[in-house]
């Protein structure tokens, strides 16, 4: 995959992808089988790998990063499910999918902004494989 490791960031870049092409590619079975198979792996892949990041912050207070990780993603979950239906009844899967596709873009904003990769281990570990 050269430069883009499989990491948070091509991992919801997918997801973005997946989530604006959904009501498109969903009007069929294969369609909607394929998106929802990318979307699904791409956010389930993004959960998992965010825990070694989140842990990794702040090394010396591990278990409080994990517990606060957890609760955040609780009160996103729960957020989602009160927001979500009432947007899909209100505008339709467009504005549903679309709003998805704004929050991972928030999320990869976050992600750069916020999370300092450290560009020395980086390179050691891309010249040793």
């Amino acid at each position: 995959l050269g430069y883009w490791r499989l990491g948070e960031t091509p991992v919801i870049g997918a997801n973005v992808l997946a989530c604006l092409a959904l009501p498109w590619l969903g009007s069929s079975l294969a369609g909607a089988l394929v998106v929802l198979f990318v979307l699904y792996l791409s956010f389930e892949f993004a959960l998992t790998s965010a825990l070694p990041l989140m842990t990794e912050l702040v090394p010396a207070a591990r278990a409080t990063m994990m517990a606060g990780h957890v609760a955040a993603m609780a009160a996103g979950d729960a957020l989602g499910a009160f927001v979500g239906p009432r947007l899909y009844e209100l505008a339709g899967i467009v504005a549903s999918t679309s709003g998805a596709a704004l929050l991972n873009l928030l999320a990869l904003a976050l992600l750069f902004l916020c999370v300092r990769f450290n560009q020395q281990s980086l390179v050691a570990e891309r010249s040793r494989v």
